[in-house]
């Protein structure tokens, strides 16, 4: 090959390799992502209701308010900002008892909650339709895949947020055994407003087998109520 060709054709190999290195990260998100923002002070209250099963037509159900706020933030080892969200928990939105803490991260482009010693990558960013991850990737358990099912308005009794981003964490019911249906919405410039999670054994007996009967489990329903900055 001649050195001018060769040339020519090396410095179009470079060039397609930034013109395709560019179109991956056009339009880059913020470290304070739109669906998810990040800020001492802010808090979510969320309105909650929960069945859980304890054994076939054996089961309690509760209504009450989940309060998170942002109380602080902290620097990790790799010198990124963690934020620490406190969660109390009211019957009555008068009266709140602490429930739990965890924490929230921008880990490059992934928005991380670390809950109860697990990690979950929550989001990825860029958002985009069908985009699929390990959100189990820090645990050291099997990967949990979650994709992004649905992009645009989200409406929640009669409130709509008109920008909002449908993540799915599982979807699947066999019918027979078991029935596990999760999801999280986040809305821009808001962040989580709505939690929906159904994870049940069904009965196996072979009286039973096949006929749905709840064995055990948890229903739980969270719904943005208020939002803000303190």
């Amino acid at each position: 090959m001649h050195r001018w060709i060769q040339g020519f054709f090396l410095a179009g190999v470079v060039l397609l390799s930034i013109s395709c290195d560019w179109t991956e990260r056009e339009s880059p998100e913020p470290m304070n992502p739109r669906f998810s923002p990040l800020q001492v002070g802010r808090f979510w209250v969320y309105e909650v209701e929960q069945r859980e099963y304890f054994g076939e037509a054996d089961f309690e159900d509760s209504h009450f308010f989940y309060r998170d706020q942002i109380t602080e933030e902290l620097t990790n080892a790799q010198g990124q900002p963690v934020y620490r969200v406190v969660r109390q928990r009211s019957v009555d939105r008068q009266q709140w008892d602490n429930e739990l803490a965890y924490s929230l991260r921008m880990d490059e482009s992934r928005l991380v909650r670390w809950m109860n010693n697990s990690q979950h990558i929550l989001l990825i960013y860029p958002v985009q339709p069908l985009r699929q991850w390990d959100a189990n990737l820090f645990n050291p358990t099997g990967p949990e895949i979650f994709a992004i099912e649905r992009i645009g308005s989200h409406a929640m009794g009669e409130r709509v947020f008109p920008s909002a981003v449908l993540v799915r964490h599982m979807e699947d019911d066999d019918f027979i055994t078991f029935r596990d249906n999760r999801y999280e919405v986040y809305a821009e410039n808001v962040g989580l407003v709505e939690s929906y999670s159904e994870v049940f054994t069904y009965c196996s007996r072979s009286a039973c087998l096949g006929q749905q009967i709840i064995q055990a489990g948890r229903f739980i329903h969270l719904k943005l109520s208020t939002h803000g900055i303190f």
